[in-house]
């Protein structure tokens, strides 16, 4: 048990550590690809908005002799002009759609631009990202801009300017690729660190751990012997010395042997706690009959429950039968009805219902007692926990029972689990491997 809690813990502490390492990376890869994408595309809209900008200031005057000379429209000539050597274009047109002047690198991509820029009439500094297909297959990026001319309030035309980006978008697909392998990699070694600094968090708890569990199996190994010794001096002065001893006497001798008996409890469980952690249990499974058993221990439970006027039912198919070790189940019902005894209130209830679930065996043992607070459910099955640490004095609890009950079902390969609500009661739900008779 000892070995698979501090795997599980170092699976955690790893966990953490690379998810708060890879967070990091991840964050600092994000902003890295925010903050270079920006710069890069700021820069290209601030050249187009002001490439504009330039073009309006030359060719504005154009527009406004056009439109206001109407027969010279139809004597100008469409004069683009074919620059390879630039990789931005501009063009004026006219209200109505007609280019009347511009430049440009690529021809043939004419027709996409124009169906891009129709009845576009672009804000000030407004810019707009397209991508456009060439003959060959390939895409282009352009980034557009533009600035109207208008006469009186009247939209007489427009001079659209545009950059080509694919080059910059080319690196920015780049710089992903090259961040998603750094990436990778740093995740990897992030993996590696976060496994490495854990096991190096967990040396500490590790020796702790060892130097605590040595000190319990030596300290119960120590104390049985003095307390049997115990137990017997005071039954043989208890029988020999009963009729000298006054009433008041004998009941503190009375209280001595419940005191020793819990005692013995106590360390007979902190023995077996410590033969788990050393993997020096073996369990001896076979199949056997779950409703002789679960009869057995409501017999050998009934003046407890008869005490508290408790009523206690059992639900039971004949047929079921389980593969496991008789002893421990036994062991593992026990805890349950001793702490559904324990934990109830006078005229309570106890049921106890086995299930038949394909191929699995399912126990409940429910009571009408106390209840677990919410806040203390996911930790009952950890050693010493008490929710109550007066209550559980009171009721001569130690915290160990259940831990004992969540390592018999592991072992068994199977699955332990409460439902309570405080005032109503508890419900331990096991499910266990099931063979039919």
């Amino acid at each position: 048990m000892g070995n698979r809690m501090f795997k599980q813990m170092r699976f955690r502490l790893t966990l953490l550590f690379t998810s708060l390492m890879v967070f990091f990376l991840i964050s600092f890869i994000a902003i890295s690809y925010i903050v270079g994408s920006a710069l890069i595309i700021t820069k290209q809209e601030q050249q187009v908005v002001a490439l504009a900008e330039e073009e309006y200031k030359e060719h504005r005057s154009e527009l406004l002799y056009l439109h206001n000379r109407p027969y010279a429209m139809h004597t100008k000539k469409n004069t683009v002009d074919y620059r390879a050597e630039i990789p931005m274009f501009y063009y004026v047109v006219t209200k109505d759609g007609k280019i009347i002047n511009g430049d440009e690198s690529l021809p043939e991509i004419r027709k996409q631009l124009i169906r891009f820029i129709a009845d576009w009439i672009p804000r000030d500094g407004e810019v707009r990202r397209e991508t456009m297909n060439m003959a060959d297959g390939t895409t282009i990026s352009f980034l557009l801009s533009g600035k109207p001319v208008f006469q009186d309030g009247v939209h007489i035309g427009t001079i659209y300017t545009g950059t080509n980006i694919t080059t910059q978008m080319d690196i920015i697909k780049v710089l992903v690729i090259a961040l998603g392998i750094i990436a990778v990699l740093f995740i990897g070694l992030s993996i590696w660190l976060g496994y490495y600094m854990s096991g190096k968090a967990m040396i500490p708890i590790v020796n702790a751990f060892q130097r605590q569990k040595d000190f319990v199996t030596n300290a119960s190994h120590e104390l049985r012997t003095p307390l049997s010794i115990l137990q017997s001096s005071i039954e043989v002065i208890e029988v020999e010395e009963r009729k000298k001893l006054s009433d008041f006497s004998l009941q503190i001798f009375h209280d001595m042997k419940d005191e020793l008996k819990r005692m013995t409890k106590l360390v007979h469980d902190l023995l077996l706690l410590a033969r788990f952690d050393a993997n020096t249990i073996f369990l001896t499974k076979e199949q056997f009959a779950l409703a002789p058993m679960i009869d057995e221990w409501m017999r050998k439970c009934r003046m407890l429950t008869e005490e508290k006027k408790i009523t206690c039912d059992a639900s039971v198919p004949q047929h079921v039968v389980i593969y496991g070790d008789k002893e421990r189940i036994a062991q593992l019902l026990f805890i349950l009805l001793d702490n559904a005894i324990k934990y109830n209130v006078e005229n309570g209830e106890i049921t106890i219902t086995v299930r038949d679930d394909k191929g699995k065996v399912e126990i409940e043992v429910s009571d009408t007692g106390i209840g677990i607070p919410p806040e203390h459910q996911p930790f009952i099955f950890e050693r010493f926990y008490r929710v109550d640490q007066s209550r559980s004095r009171n009721l001569q609890g130690n915290g160990i029972g259940l831990s004992i009950a969540k390592w018999i079902v592991d072992a068994h390969d199977g699955t332990i689990t409460v439902q309570s609500k405080v005032g109503e009661g508890s419900r331990f739900i096991i499910t266990l491997p099931q063979i039919h008779a």
